[in-house]
C-alpha cells in the first residue's frame, strides 16, 4: 500500500471527506524530522530560531549541569575513589582519551587533542538522545549541525598541521617524498580534495544515520493508520517501533564514538605526516 494514504484533517472528517487539510505520512513525517522555525521569545525579535539550534542550547545546558555537578562532587572528594556519576563520567573520559586520542594521535598529541575529542563526543551523544526523547529532535540530524561539526574538524586539522610542520611544511607534505615534478601539481590537487572530501564523509555519516532511524520508527508506526487494524498495531507495528527504537539508542552511542574516532585519525594523520 502506498504511504500517500491520507491522515484526514479533523475539520475534513466531520464533513465526510477530505479537504485540503488533509496530511499524508510523507507529511507527518517531514514534520518530526524537518528543522523547523520556532517562535520563541524573544529570540524571533532578532532571527528565526530552529528546533536544532534549541536542542543544541538544550544538549549543552545537560551537559553543563551534568558533568559539572559529577566533576564538582569529584574535586570536593579529591581523596576519596570516584563513585556514581563521577565514575561514569570519568570511564568515558579515561576511554576517549585511551582508545580514541592517545591510540589514534600518540601519548603526546593525543593528551592535547582529549578536551576537544571528549567535547566533540559528549555533545553529539547528548544531542543523539535528545531525539529519542518524546517531543525532542535530533540536532544532529541536521545537516547545517552536523556540517559545522565537520568544520571545526577541518579548521583543527588544518591548523594543527600548520603549527607542527610550518606553513611551508605543511605545504610540502601534500607532495610525498620522491614524486616526479611532472605530477606533482597533480598530488597537490588530489590532496587538497581529500581534505575537504574527509568533513564532507562526517557531516553526510552523521547525518543520515540519524535521520533514517526516525523515518524508519514513524514508518513503523505508521503501519496503524494504513492498515486501519488492531493486530497490525499491536503484534506488528509498536514491537517493530520499539525494537528500531532500542537500535536507535545503540545507533546514537556509535555514531558519537564514530565521528569522534574519525576526527581523531583525520587529526592524527595531520600531526604526524612528517614521520
Amino acid at each position: 500500500m502506498s504511504l500517500t494514504i491520507p491522515f484526514m484533517h479533523p475539520a475534513a472528517a466531520a464533513e465526510g471527506g477530505h479537504g485540503e487539510g488533509d496530511e499524508t505520512i510523507a507529511d507527518v513525517v517531514m514534520h518530526h524530522i524537518s528543522n523547523a522555525d520556532l517562535h520563541l521569545w524573544p529570540f524571533d525579535l532578532v532571527a528565526p530560531f530552529s528546533k536544532a539550534a534549541l536542542f543544541m542550547l538544550i544538549a549543552a545546558g545537560v551537559l553543563i549541569l551534568l558533568l559539572g555537578y559529577a566533576f564538582r562532587r569529584s574535586r570536593i572528594n579529591s581523596g576519596a575513589a570516584p563513585k556514581g556519576l563521577t565514575n561514569a563520567m570519568e570511564s568515558v573520559v579515561v576511554f576517549v582519551r585511551d582508545n580514541i586520542a592517545i591510540a589514534n594521535m600518540g601519548k603526546k598529541y593525543g593528551r592535547k587533542f582529549t578536551p576537544f575529542l571528549c567535547t566533540l563526543f559528549f555533545f553529539i551523544l547528548t544531542c543523539n538522545l535528545l531525539g529519542m526523547v518524546p517531543g525532542g529532535y535530533t540536532a544532529t540530524s541536521n545537516l547545517n549541525v552536523t556540517g559545522t561539526l565537520a568544520l571545526i574538524t577541518l579548521l583543527t586539522m588544518i591548523l594543527s598541521g600548520i603549527i607542527v610542520m610550518g606553513p611551508v611544511g605543511y605545504c610540502k607534505h601534500m607532495v610525498p617524498p620522491g614524486t616526479p615534478l611532472v605530477i606533482a601539481p597533480l598530488m597537490i590537487v588530489i590532496e587538497v580534495i581529500g581534505t575537504f572530501v574527509k568533513p564532507i564523509a562526517l557531516t553526510i555519516r552523521l547525518g543520515a544515520n540519524m535521520t533514517a532511524g526516525h523515518i524508519v520508527i514513524l514508518v513503523m508506526l505508521s503501519f496503524v493508520f494504513i492498515f486501519q487494524n488492531v493486530f497490525v498495531g499491536l503484534f506488528v507495528s509498536v514491537p517493530m517501533a520499539v525494537a528500531v527504537s532500542l537500535l536507535e539508542l545503540i545507533v546514537a552511542f556509535i555514531q558519537a564514538y564514530v565521528f569522534t574516532l574519525l576526527s581523531a585519525i583525520f587529526i592524527g594523520m595531520m600531526v604526524h605526516s612528517t614521520h
